[in-house]
């Protein structure tokens, strides 16, 4: 009875490795974009692997895992945020942004330059710019996730993403 119990541990181990070195780049990125301090986001990272190592066999088919793995992913990370207590900006608080649009030259930008500029951002904008752009989530999941008006996701990421825009076109 022992060894049919350790041999079933083993396997359980052996799937739990396999699925955490085929996943944890997707799931460490998604962590990081949202919460912005790489120790943070690591941590965060395992979090959502115990929780998906405790639920991962209701789920069914590579797509669903994906999806599923994601969804979790992005609340892990949304709770360390929260833990850690950076807050939204209320939209009235936020400072006026001019709406004269910037000048867009996507080929001029690397995705480094990118991934540099979005840490840049304050919490709130690199957040929903990230549910929003690099997870595609809807502004509603994104307002439900964050607990926060549907319409202050929309301001705060249309603000976000012009300081992006900004940030990127400057020298």
């Amino acid at each position: 009875m022992l060894t049919i119990f350790t041999t079933h541990r083993q396997q359980t181990a052996t799937l739990q490795t396999q699925l955490y070195n085929a996943h944890y780049r997707r799931i460490y990125n998604t962590c990081l974009r949202i919460i912005g301090s790489p120790p943070d986001a690591e941590e965060a990272m395992h979090d959502a692997f115990l929780k998906i190592f405790a639920h991962v066999h209701k789920i069914t088919g590579e797509k669903a895992f994906y999806a599923w793995s994601q969804s979790i992913a992005i609340r892990t990370a949304i709770d360390r945020v929260r833990k850690k207590k950076i807050y939204f900006e209320p939209v009235e608080n936020l400072a006026v942004i001019d709406e004269t649009p910037a000048e867009e030259d996507p080929a001029a930008w690397s995705v480094e330059a990118i991934k540099q500029k979005l840490m840049a951002l304050p919490a709130g904008y690199r957040i929903i710019l990230s549910m929003r752009l690099f997870e595609g989530c809807s502004f509603q999941d994104i307002a439900g996730a964050l607990k926060i008006k549907e319409s202050t996701v929309r301001s705060q990421f249309a603000r976000g993403r012009q300081k992006l825009l900004q940030l990127l076109n400057s020298k």
